[in-house]
């Protein structure tokens, strides 16, 4: 990391590799990670866009599913050598079933929701969320390509990056205390998504007093100024960073998948240094302004794991 410090030891100008700290760098982040220096990155807590679920450019928008997961392992594997050696991955992805997604105001008919169990309110992000028109895709030499199938698409990845090197530390379950509501149908309502947590190496860093739970109680959140409307809470990366158990400005946090920066708020709130990639570029302009904001305003100069026991080598 390259460092210069004003008089009052105020870092400025600090780099990793091309990229400025604290800021987001617009980019496919396929061809933006292998300009990262190796070892040089402390915690990567993102969330990729769901499969079929996005209507811009970038991943989430392919036919196939399997193109999905080959898109997202060949990201993964290439982060894999910028992680430090005890660096740890958090990996907030959600599943999908195998049918159209195409919710409009019309489909209100089909709700059980709602005070008379006709629908929410029209103006809802069930119906006005933006959504791809993903179809489902079927192939009959694939059983698990069937109609109507729970993908597996987390699990999915997570085995194939176990493939290809890293390894599997456990499961955080996010229960949602406002999940998106769901109509009519014959199976039960989801209400959590999984946050995964992987490493390189067994004796990596963690906070193990007080330890780290399985179950996180987070609400949705809205922010001002541009809508990001699959924006993680602030609070669930905070919790990731913090599961570190160490930071300071040195403790350099990455999100690929950057979005609307909230993880980039939560790690310069908490003294750590960011870098975020982000293929959308108003995305990267609106994240920007928030987080020169946040720098000037709340960033500590010094942060110490006060009251946090870590495990390392």
């Amino acid at each position: 990391m390259t460092i210069s410090t004003d008089l009052k030891g105020v870092a400025l100008d600090r780099k990793i590799g091309p990229f400025k700290l604290n800021r987001v760098t617009a980019g496919d982040c396929l061809e933006l990670i292998p300009q990262l220096p190796n070892e040089s990155i402390d915690v990567l807590v993102t969330s990729p866009p769901y499969w079929g679920q996005r209507v811009s450019q970038g991943a989430g928008v392919e036919e196939d599913p399997r193109d999905y997961l080959r898109f997202l392992k060949n990201v993964f594997v290439s982060f894999l050598p910028k992680l430090k050696k005890h660096g740890i991955v958090w990996l907030n992805i959600g599943d999908a079933y195998n049918t159209p997604v195409n919710w409009s105001f019309d489909d209100r008919k089909y709700s059980s929701l709602g005070a008379n169990g006709t629908g929410l309110s029209e103006k809802n992000s069930a119906y006005v969320k933006p959504r791809a028109k993903r179809k489902a895709f079927i192939d009959k030499n694939e059983n698990w390509l069937s109609y109507g199938n729970l993908l597996a698409l987390p699990n999915r990845l997570v085995i194939s990056l176990c493939d290809e090197g890293y390894l599997y530390r456990g499961e955080v379950i996010w229960r949602k205390k406002n999940p998106m509501p769901e109509g009519k149908c014959r199976r039960a309502h989801r209400q959590h998504e999984p946050i995964f947590l992987l490493a390189k190496y067994e004796r990596h860093l963690f906070r193990t007093a007080p330890p780290v739970g399985s179950v996180w109680d987070i609400s949705n959140e809205k922010i001002d100024g541009l809508a990001h409307y699959s924006r993680f809470p602030e609070e669930l990366p905070k919790r990731c960073i913090e599961a570190y158990g160490n930071t300071g400005h040195e403790i350099v946090v990455i999100d690929p998948f950057s979005g609307s920066g909230t993880t980039g708020f939560a790690a310069i709130k908490l003294g750590c240094s960011y870098l975020g990639f982000e293929i959308d570029s108003m995305q990267v302009d609106a994240s920007n302004e928030r987080l020169q904001t946040i720098t000037r305003q709340d960033m500590p100069l010094f942060m110490k794991p006060e009251n946090y026991s870590i495990f390392a080598e």
